[in-house]
């Protein structure tokens, strides 16, 4: 095999003995290439996209492109400059043979053949994925669940207790508001009736009126007189 150093002597001389196959060879190898492996190629040969792309428009191929596309693409430089048909593997013999051929012998015998106890292959790097594809692979988490926060519950509003319909008709018949109190009579009341009054006053009184707190309040200062 050849190293960048020595390569780079090789002179840019056509070599193509016919151009038309050399070109649609090279183009059709060249663009089945990956684009890490052109890369690869065009820092080997220290050349430029434009002058491989020249190659396939014109048919012009030199040694140094020749012998770079058998190296590192694995292909018989004979089948790109069109003197066989056969698109062979690339080895030893082929390299040691064009050198001598345009008058690198010396060259050829400075080759280490231990290079070539196994046959170049293609380069092939894998391509690893971008970051951005890498984060939407990743399993993606559930967020957790918004805890809404606790609120205290609401006071309870007094309940306003009404008094028994019973109790309401019961005060306005024993003790209306507007009407005045009738001048006082003597009333003969047995010790029942005075129960049954002091009873209905005190219902009354439990039932917020008024009217039978005074009357209740009355008939103790009697009782304490």
């Amino acid at each position: 095999m050849l190293t960048v150093e020595q390569i780079s002597t090789l002179k840019q001389v056509n070599i193509s003995v016919d151009a038309d196959k050399t070109k649609a060879r090279v183009e059709q190898l060249w663009k089945s290439q990956r684009n890490v492996t052109k890369n690869e190629f065009l820092a080997f040969t220290n050349c430029s996209v434009a002058t491989v792309h020249r190659v396939y428009k014109t048919g012009s191929l030199h040694i140094r492109l020749a012998i770079a596309f058998g190296q590192m693409l694995n292909i018989n430089p004979y089948y790109l400059t069109g003197e066989t048909d056969e698109p062979s593997e690339f080895d030893e013999a082929q390299l040691v043979q064009i050198l001598e051929q345009h008058g690198y012998k010396k060259l050829a015998a400075e080759l280490d053949t231990a290079s070539f106890t196994e046959k170049p292959k293609r380069k092939y790097t894998r391509r690893q994925k971008p970051v951005e594809e890498e984060l939407v692979a990743e399993k993606e988490v559930d967020p957790e669940p918004e805890v809404e926060p606790e609120t205290a519950p609401a006071a309870e509003e007094p309940v306003e207790v009404e008094a028994p319909v019973e109790v309401e008709e019961a005060v306005a018949a024993e003790a209306p508001v507007a009407a005045e109190e009738p001048p006082a009579a003597d009333i003969d009341l047995s010790e029942e009736d005075i129960q049954a009054l002091l009873h209905s006053l005190l219902i009354l009184k439990r039932a917020g009126v008024a009217a039978a707190e005074e009357k209740l309040a009355k008939i103790k200062g009697i009782f304490a007189s």
